[in-house]
């Protein structure tokens, strides 16, 4: 089963990502998602291509998950605001970092052009639980008081099983936002888990 919209999900493709240049205006960003309230900015999922090495754009406030998504990776190397050092060597698809939006990040290319996945959120009342997925994997989703986004977004072509019934085909690089509780098995294909919640107890 393939499809753009239906009760328990949304899906995305590519070509209905939203176009923007990087806030240090060296490259743009295809946007994925965004969710903002009266304070600004609460999490956003991009997708990005880096074909230089340079500095990344400052998001103080935000804390970053970066996922590799394609090519032959890279070196970040990390300064905080309290001049604590940090480094992260990324090689192979599907490699992460965590860092803080506020550091100082300084990306090295391996060998030519990378792409990676985004996931921003802000510190104070959000976090993001992000998961790298090879078939076979499976997800038991239940219902989160806290639960702000339920996502996976595919690395490559990908077939997921939903409560062992359905299933959903997913081009490379679309976006399904889950809705429904229940079991998911990725039966082919890779991609990224994502799951934002709120660190606030909702009343």
């Amino acid at each position: 089963m393939t499809f753009n919209t239906h009760s328990n999900y949304q899906l995305t493709t590519q070509n209905d990502y939203k176009r923007m240049p990087w806030k240090n205006w060296l490259g743009e960003t295809l946007e994925i998602y965004l969710s903002e309230d009266e304070s600004g900015q609460r999490y956003r999922i991009s997708q990005a291509a880096v074909k230089d090495d340079g500095v990344f754009s400052n998001f103080e406030g935000l804390s970053r998950t970066l996922v590799l998504l394609s090519g032959q990776g890279m070196q970040l190397s990390h300064k905080s605001i309290k001049g604590n050092v940090a480094e992260h060597c990324l090689k192979s698809p599907l490699d992460m970092a965590r860092f803080a939006g506020g550091d100082e990040t300084l990306a090295t290319l391996n060998n030519g052009s990378i792409e990676d996945l985004n996931i921003m959120v802000r510190e104070t009342d959000t976090k993001a639980n992000v998961t790298a997925c090879f078939a076979p994997f499976n997800w038991e989703i239940k219902t989160h008081k806290n639960r702000l986004l339920t996502a996976f977004y595919a690395n490559q072509t990908c077939t997921i099983t939903v409560n062992e019934t359905e299933n959903v085909v997913l081009e490379k690089n679309s976006f399904l936002n889950i809705k429904q509780n229940g079991t998911l098995c990725l039966m082919e294909g890779t991609g990224v888990f994502i799951e934002v919640l709120s660190t606030k107890v909702a009343e």
